[in-house]
């Protein structure tokens, strides 16, 4: 396994836990109210924040990479029916991931362009 694919299974790894295991294990606790709060937190402030550190890591690392740069939307997209029952307004954060993912992406590769040459 190349070093381009450790990286990118490491990612998957991530978002893994980032949209399947954390909203799941959220929705399952007691007391709705945290619950919900929980959620709110984890789908406003941090699959924003770790999206866009981890795809300006890859832009650091790899370059511009634009395919793997979607694999957060591709991911969440998939969660979005399993884990949120295809809320059509879960699917509002799919388009807004993929846009900070590809920018944080591309600041990555710009960094890493500028640094090399």
């Amino acid at each position: 396994m190349n070093r381009e694919s450790k990286r990118i299974l490491l990612h998957t790894a991530v978002y893994a836990i980032l949209f399947f295991l954390l909203p799941l294990y959220f929705r399952n606790r007691t007391g709705t109210m945290s619950d919900l709060g929980a959620l709110v937190t984890l789908l406003l402030m941090v699959n924003p924040a770790v999206i866009l550190v981890l795809s300006g890591e890859l832009g650091l690392r790899l370059g511009f990479r634009p395919l793997s740069a979607l694999q957060p939307a591709f991911l969440f997209a998939l969660s979005v029916f399993i884990v949120f029952e295809a809320s059509s307004t879960a699917l509002i954060y799919t388009a807004a991931y993929g846009l900070i993912s590809l920018l944080g992406n591309a600041v990555g590769a710009f960094i890493r362009k500028r640094k090399m040459g």
